[in-house]
């Protein structure tokens, strides 16, 4: 499990909460906030062991970063450059962090670059544009963003018309702005910005119709306010954000009006209320809330609009979603969009539900609902407790069968591609190059010899 250590953003300047987990016989850490995967409203990315960047989706604004703008129902990794860390999606942008700390945006960009006010409005990079040096996490709101440096201070850019830049008026920026110092986590939300110091202090700005600065006021707010303190990590997708303190517990705040703060009602909350204990993760999205609890089991509350929760329904709004329900299976991480979600297996793998009509669930397909947890052909990590975990899995459906003998076969015989994970499964030798060796390997383990 300490491969995992890459993929922590805040490990070294957030300390994990006080309480430990047990996932049966494949131990693996859970993070406050896994940097390696995010749904994003119409398009998806993640990065996979190697550290080489996926995105998936809507992409007739170059959000992919393949260079090219046609949308993709799969999950090809693209040239996004070596050792990427970190990825944001949202708003038909992707945001990436390298090892060296560059932050690179790629996809629409709807308001000026490089200093200047006079750029096309949306501007399209359909391959990185170099935004930012030492920089360790970054969000995409919905029309800004906001990245955390090295040295703990905050730093904004974009649109800003309700204020979510704090600077104390509604003037967009041009180019990224020192904002804030201590610290050590930041998101961006619907025209909201909300971090934690590293104090455990939280802090936000911006939109505030349904409460969701959480000062107990619905007056849009130009500077950062201090409205919590105590806190691990929080998470903000649309208009609710939601917290973890350093006890466990789960606080939310802001619109309401499907449940997704799982506080039983639908009445929006001007200021954090407690909702869960026993909390390891949360990811709000749109307008669902998904939760990982500390023994690893998978929760939800809000809308259940084409099956995001994962539980084989899709019921959209109900009265009982505005309470967490629990959705079958251990998993280690969660990650809500825009009606969907993405939740990572001890195994590494990750699988996902709900809205895919532009393809960005990745499941080679573009099904208008998948309201049942899918496994698509996504690894996180590969567990380091049990490396072989993998091995085998050819054409990556989690079973090791002889057909997977066929497919490494016929891509040896120059017949049928693999994923690149695929090619990983069947190096049976880990010789680096896949031969009938490999193939001779696979069939021994599978009759048991």
């Amino acid at each position: 499990m300490k491969k995992l250590i890459s993929l922590l953003l805040c490990a070294l300047f957030f300390a994990m909460p006080a309480f430990g987990l047990a996932l049966g016989e494949v131990p693996v850490e859970l993070s406050h906030e896994w940097a390696s995967f995010d749904m994003g409203d119409t398009h998806s990315a993640a990065i996979q062991p190697e550290h080489l960047g996926y995105a998936w989706g809507y992409n007739y604004d170059g959000a992919i970063g393949n260079g090219v703008l046609a949308s993709s129902n799969t999950t090809v990794p693209y040239n996004w450059g070596e050792q990427i860390v970190a990825v944001s999606a949202n708003n038909k942008t992707t945001a990436y962090i390298n090892e060296a700390g560059e932050l690179y945006l790629v996809g629409r960009i709807w308001w000026g670059v490089g200093g200047s006010a006079d750029m096309p409005t949306p501007y399209v990079y359909p391959e990185g544009y170099r935004l930012a040096t030492n920089v360790r996490q970054v969000s995409v709101g919905s029309n800004h963003l906001v990245f955390v440096k090295n040295d703990n201070t905050l730093w904004v850019y974009g649109e800003n018309d309700h204020g979510q830049l704090g600077s104390g008026g509604t003037a967009n920026l041009y180019t990224p702005t020192q904002r804030q110092t201590g610290v050590a986590y930041a998101v961006a939300g619907n025209d909201l910005t909300v971090c934690v110091k590293t104090d455990g202090s939280v802090w936000a700005c911006g939109y505030n119709a349904c409460g969701q600065v959480g000062n107990n006021t619905t007056t849009d707010q130009k500077t950062l306010t201090q409205v919590l303190t105590g806190v691990y990590t929080v998470s903000a997708f649309g208009d609710h954000v939601m917290a973890i303190k350093n006890d466990g517990t789960l606080w939310g705040w802001g619109r309401n009006d499907y449940g997704q703060l799982g506080y039983g009602n639908t009445t929006n909350q001007k200021k954090p209320v407690q909702v869960m204990t026993n909390v390891a993760q949360v990811s709000a999205g749109l307008y669902h809330t998904g939760v990982i609890k500390t023994d690893g089991s998978l929760w939800f509350a809000g809308n259940n609009w084409r099956g995001c929760f994962g539980n084989g329904s899709a019921t959209g709004y109900s009265a009982a979603n505005s309470t967490f329900t629990q959705t079958p299976g251990t998993f280690v991480a969660v990650n809500c969009g825009s009606n969907t979600t993405a939740v990572c297996a001890p195994t590494g793998q990750l699988y996902v539900a709900g809205y895919n009509s532009y393809g960005q669930l990745g499941n080679g397909s573009t099904a208008g609902s998948v309201p049942t947890l899918e496994a698509i052909d996504v690894w996180i990590f590969r567990n380091g407790d049990e490396p072989d975990v993998l091995l085998g899995d050819v054409n990556c459906d989690g079973l090791v069968d002889f057909s997977d003998v066929s497919a490494l076969y016929a891509f040896i015989m120059n017949v049928a591609d693999l994923s690149d994970q695929g090619k990983l499964n069947g190096d049976m030798d880990a010789s680096g190059t896949l031969t009938m060796e490999d193939v001779s390997l696979l069939c021994a383990m599978i009759l048991g010899n």
